[in-house]
C-alpha cells in the first residue's frame, strides 16, 4: 500500500517584504485621540442643528395647534348653534402669571334668575343710613342661593377688596398667589327693557364683623342708570318693590367632552406682547400682576366673535419659548414692558426677536396667530422685526433704533386687506 501525504502550503517572507511586520501595524493613541475629538466635534455640531430645528419646529408646531383650537371652537359654534369658545389657561406661576401653555373648549351656560332682588345704597357701618358711595349693593333673597352658586365655582372670584390692583394680606382667597377679579355681569330687570352691569361677588359669603348684612349681595362695578326714587340718605333706593327682577350670566363652562390641550414643550402665548381683550390684563394696566384667570375667546352661531374680544376688531396672539419670553421681560426700551404705541398696541422689544448687538442672531424662534373678529378667521403670519424707532403718531422718529420693534403684526394686517 502506498501512503501519500498531504501537500503543504509554506510562505517564506523576505526581509524586504512589505508584510513582513503585519502583525506589528495600527493606530497610535494620538491617532486616535484625533479622531475621536473630530467625532466629538461633529457630533456638537450635529446635536445644536438638530435642537435649532426641533425648536423652530416645536413653535410652528404650537401655532397650528392654536390656529387648530381656534377654528374648532368656531366650527362647533356654527355646528352645534350655540355659543362655544377656548378657554386661555394661565401658568399658574406667582412669578409670572402672564403666559398661556394649555387651552380647553368651553360653552355658554344659561342664565340664573332665581328669587328677586332688592336695590340698596352701601350701609358698610349698618347704622340704617346710606353713605356717601353712589354704587348700588343688589341684594338677594334666600331663593337665589348666589352663594351656593359661587362654592360650586359657577360665579368668578374677585379678590381686590381695595381695588389697588394689588393682592394684599387677606386677599387671596382661593390661595393661588393670583389676584383674582373675575365679575360676571347682570342684567336688571331681567327683561328686554334691562341692561347689563358687571358685579364683584367677593361679599358672597363673607364673615368679617359688621359686615354680615352683605353676605348675600352683589356690588354693582359700575352708577346704576336710575339714581333711585328715595332721598339719597336712605339705604333702599326704590320705594315699593322697584327692579326685582334680574338675570345673572354663569361663566363659560368646560364642555363635558373637553380635555386641556397643552402646547408643544416649552411653549408659550407671551400675553404681555399678544393684543388681546383689556378685561384679560392685570387691573390698571399694570404688568406686575397676573392676568385674568379666565380668558375666553367665544364664538357666536355665526361664528363671529362676541363679547369684549369683539371690540378689539383683530386679536393676536404672540407665541415663543418660555425662557425666550422671560428673558424678555425687561424692555430694552423706556418704560415697562410692554409699552403701548400710538394705535394701543403693545410695544414688543426687539429683543424678543434679535440680541442686542447688531447684527446678531435670533434669540430665539416666534411665532403669531391672528384672529379676526368680523369674520371669525384665524391664520399664522411672521413676525415683522423691523426697527426703525417710527412713531406711531405719524411722524418717523429720530434715526436709529429705540429697542422695540416698530410693528411687528404688519404683515398680518397686510395680509387680511389682500385677502378681502
Amino acid at each position: 500500500m502506498i501512503r501519500c501525504s498531504k501537500p503543504t502550503l509554506r510562505l517564506h517572507l523576505s526581509e524586504n517584504s512589505p508584510n513582513r511586520n503585519w502583525r506589528t501595524s495600527g493606530f497610535t493613541i494620538i491617532e486616535l485621540l484625533i479622531v475621536v475629538a473630530i467625532l466629538l466635534v461633529l457630533t456638537t455640531f450635529t446635536i445644536v442643528a438638530i435642537d435649532f430645528t426641533f425648536q423652530s419646529e416645536r413653535i410652528g408646531a404650537g401655532a397650528r395647534q392654536v390656529q387648530s383650537m381656534i377654528s374648532g371652537a368656531r366650527d362647533r359654534a356654527i355646528r352645534y348653534r350655540k355659543p362655544i369658545g377656548v378657554r386661555f389657561l394661565v401658568d399658574q406661576d406667582p412669578d409670572n402669571g402672564r403666559m398661556v401653555s394649555s387651552m380647553v373648549y368651553v360653552g355658554a351656560t344659561d342664565y340664573w334668575r332665581e328669587g328677586h332682588i332688592t336695590l340698596k345704597r352701601p350701609d358698610f357701618n349698618n347704622d340704617g343710613t346710606a353713605d356717601s358711595d353712589s354704587v348700588l349693593f343688589v341684594e338677594g333673597d334666600p331663593q337665589t342661593r348666589w352663594n351656593k352658586l359661587r362654592l360650586r365655582g359657577f360665579l368668578g372670584i374677585y379678590e381686590d377688596f381695595d381695588g389697588d390692583g394689588v393682592l394684599d394680606p387677606g386677599e387671596d382667597i382661593n390661595a393661588n398667589g393670583i389676584l383674582d377679579r373675575e365679575t360676571p355681569r347682570i342684567k336688571i330687570p331681567g327683561d328686554k327693557n334691562g341692561t347689563w352691569y358687571r358685579v364683584k361677588t367677593h361679599w358672597l359669603g363673607n364673615t368679617r364683623p359688621g359686615f354680615g348684612h352683605l353676605t348675600n349681595s352683589l356690588e354693582l362695578v359700575r352708577e346704576f342708570r336710575d339714581p333711585g326714587t328715595t332721598p339719597p340718605s336712605e339705604v333702599i333706593a326704590f320705594e315699593g318693590t322697584g327692579h326685582n327682577t334680574y338675570l345673572l350670566e354663569l361663566p363659560p363652562r368646560v364642555l363635558p367632552d373637553a380635555e386641556p390641550v397643552l402646547l408643544p414643550d416649552e411653549v408659550v402665548i407671551d400675553l404681555d406682547a399678544s393684543v388681546i381683550p383689556v378685561e384679560w390684563r392685570p387691573p390698571g394696566g399694570g404688568y406686575t400682576v397676573a392676568c385674568s384667570s379666565r380668558m375666553d375667546l367665544m364664538f357666536s352661531p355665526r361664528g363671529t366673535v362676541t363679547g369684549s374680544a369683539a371690540g378689539l376688531g383683530v386679536l393676536h396672539f404672540y407665541l415663543g419659548l418660555r425662557q425666550d419670553v422671560q428673558n424678555c421681560m425687561i424692555a430694552p426700551g423706556p418704560g415697562p414692558r410692554p409699552a403701548v404705541n400710538g394705535s394701543g398696541q403693545p410695544r414688543v422689544p426687539s429683543d424678543a426677536l434679535f440680541n442686542a448687538l447688531p447684527n446678531s442672531p435670533p434669540v430665539g424662534d416666534r411665532a403669531l396667530v391672528t384672529l379676526f373678529a368680523s369674520t371669525g378667521r384665524v391664520a399664522s403670519y411672521p413676525i415683522a422685526p423691523e426697527d426703525q424707532f417710527i412713531n406711531f403718531g405719524g411722524s418717523a422718529g429720530s434715526a436709529g433704533s429705540d429697542g422695540y420693534l416698530d410693528d411687528p403684526f404688519v404683515y398680518a394686517e397686510l395680509g387680511e386687506n389682500i385677502s378681502q
